[in-house]
């Protein structure tokens, strides 16, 4: 392939070419992948309007700032794929260095989550919206540009293409759990809302055994924390065949499992304590009907009983799995799940916990960009699937993530297995 002519067009929803393997993405699919996932982050965007005071929101846990959010997926594209970054030794440990400025002076003090602390980043006086909305363009342009012009459609080579599509796709999604926090409606159509209803279905049984956990194609692309690939053994298991639904944790806090501190970790009393929580965020009765209600994107609606619960805390879906005498899948279990694919397995509608630590495979080794990864070892705990926010590239039975045990920020729920 000698390269291709393909531009960027912000208002662009996704070429009619379907690409099957998003692990796989050719050029030409990959330029079409940033343009889509440009376009859904705008989207998701638009509900702060174009005045900066609509984008200076209320400081959320688990969250970055809007405008923070849009200036650093641009800085991840511009410092892979644009910035001709090289390692170098300082103090004998390797450093990346770019060897290009940025399109916009000041982006590295801005917007490098490794230079400011998510905590900065609420503080820090960033440059108006249509400077860092320019900046955003700027570099998906010339992304495109250099994409269009590469010597060939190898794995190294697009490297870095597909990690910044992965990480943008990853940053929409947090931003739609914001617009979920702040009780904001999207206004795009790009980013219509599907029903997330999914009748539990009963558990299904896996015969386990060897299997090799992680990243275990000879090409395509990985992320850093999905490799080595980790040969294991998985016992025999029995697994949910859906994530537990609203109904079946409605039993749980109806039956005073908030109150009830025996099936709650040390762990998770305290962070009950400090919530003051009787039931997941997000649920509230109404005030004359006393029924259940869940506030969905700021509208208030009666909560849906058939889908997958969301929004709650590793220490809730262990209180949880107390109370009904199961537990959390492991980590190995629910990917041999997934991978094998066998019929009735359903996931993709949240993100889910599972009873394993976040912590790197066996022979991990980070480099000089996997900050992020290796800050999140042993201190967050390992989930899988995806979540409705997610574009379908990120539904990989593969795929890892990381969240600390008190996020109910995000779109996650679980499914258990029996003890």
């Amino acid at each position: 392939m000698s390269g291709f002519s393909m531009l960027p067009d912000l208002h662009f929803n996704g070429g009619t070419t379907v690409w099957a393997d998003a692990r796989r993405l050719p050029r030409e699919g990959l330029a079409q992948a940033l343009v889509e996932t440009r376009s859904r982050t705008l989207a998701w965007l638009a509900a702060f309007g174009q005045t900066r005071r609509g984008w200076e929101v209320p400081r959320e846990a688990f969250a970055d700032p809007p405008l923070w959010t849009l200036g650093h997926v641009a800085w991840h594209a511009e410092w892979w794929c644009l910035r001709e970054v090289r390692v170098r030794e300082l103090d004998g440990l390797p450093l990346q260095v770019a060897g290009v400025p940025s399109l916009l002076a000041g982006a590295d003090e801005w917007f490098d989550p490794e230079r400011i602390d998510p905590d900065a980043r609420w503080e820090v006086a960033l440059p108006d919206v249509a400077v860092v909305k320019r900046y955003a363009a700027d570099v998906l342009d010339a992304t495109l540009r250099r994409l269009a012009i590469l010597p060939d459609d190898g794995d190294a080579t697009l490297y870095a293409w597909r990690r910044a599509l992965f990480h943008e796709d990853r940053q929409g999604e947090a931003i739609a759990a914001l617009l979920q926090a702040l009780g904001v409606a999207p206004v795009e159509p790009a980013v219509a809302l599907p029903s997330l209803s999914m009748p539990h279905g009963g558990t299904l049984q896996f015969p386990g055994g060897r299997f090799v956990q992680g990243w275990t194609e000879a090409d395509g692309f990985a992320l850093p924390d999905e490799l080595p690939p980790q040969p294991t053994y998985v016992p025999a298991f029995e697994m949910d065949a859906a994530p537990v639904s609203n109904a079946q944790f409605l039993e749980f806090v109806e039956d005073a499992g908030y109150e009830r501190g025996q099936w709650w970790t040390p762990a998770g009393r305290q962070w009950l304590m400090a919530q003051e929580r009787s039931a997941p965020r997000y649920w509230t009765r109404h005030p004359e009907s006393r029924a259940w209600m869940a506030l969905r994107f700021g509208s208030l609606r009666t909560l849906n009983p058939d889908e997958a619960v969301r929004h709650v805390s590793l220490f809730e879906a262990q209180a949880w799995c107390a109370w009904a005498g199961r537990r959390l899948p492991m980590e190995s279990e629910w990917e041999l799940a997934a991978a094998q694919n066998r019929g009735g397995l359903r996931w993709g509608m949240v993100r889910e916990w599972t009873a394993t630590p976040y912590e790197p495979y066996a022979g991990f080794e980070a480099g000089p960009g996997d900050a992020d990864f290796a800050a999140s070892f042993a201190t967050h705990q390992a989930v899988r699937g995806a979540s409705f926010a997610s574009p379908a590239r990120q539904h990989h039975p593969r795929a890892r993530m990381a969240l600390l045990p008190d996020d109910d920020f995000a779109f996650v729920g679980f499914r258990s297995c029996p003890i």
